[in-house]
């Protein structure tokens, strides 16, 4: 009785859905244009994510410091500052960031996870940077994904 279900549900299958006059050149033009339709939606949503914070690739120079000192004192500057101090925090394991002269913070990330972020910043702490990456901006906090960073002189730190 289940084999001749079996068989019955062959042939509905065969005469319903795929059609014994339905040619290769035809079935493999079907079979491409259903791929394109389902392809181009998803590498158009892949290629970027409307719901991302990214700004674009750009550079930021700064001071590399703890970001908690700027957040909560406001002379502390991206000129007036000590290095001692901020050198004391980040041994204590306080976040670091990319102190900006206009006072923006921009905190470094990666994609991995956890986030390494912070060990591009390590070897600069106390030190003015020009940092190069993708820059997210949201609520009004900044973050960068580091590919490239300089210290910079002390003379062009100075400007």
């Amino acid at each position: 009785m289940k084999q001749d279900i079996a068989v019955r549900s062959w042939r509905w299958f065969r005469t319903v859905l795929w059609p014994v006059e339905l040619s290769n050149a035809r079935f493999e033009r079907t079979l491409f244009i259903v791929f394109v339709g389902f392809a181009v939606p998803m590498l158009m949503v892949a290629a970027d994510n409307a719901d991302s914070t990214a700004v674009g690739t750009r550079t930021v120079e700064g001071l590399v410091r703890d970001i908690a000192c700027p957040l909560q004192n406001k002379k502390s500057t991206s000129t007036s500052y000590s290095k001692d101090c901020i050198t004391m925090c980040a041994k204590a394991g306080s976040p670091l960031g990319i102190l900006t002269s206009d006072g923006s913070v921009y905190v470094p990330i990666t994609e991995s996870m956890p986030d390494t972020g912070q060990d591009a910043l390590k070897p600069f702490v106390g030190e003015h940077v020009q940092a190069t990456g993708k820059v997210f901006e949201r609520s009004g906090g900044h973050a960068i994904e580091i590919s490239e960073i300089h210290q910079l002189s002390n003379d062009a730190a100075g400007k």
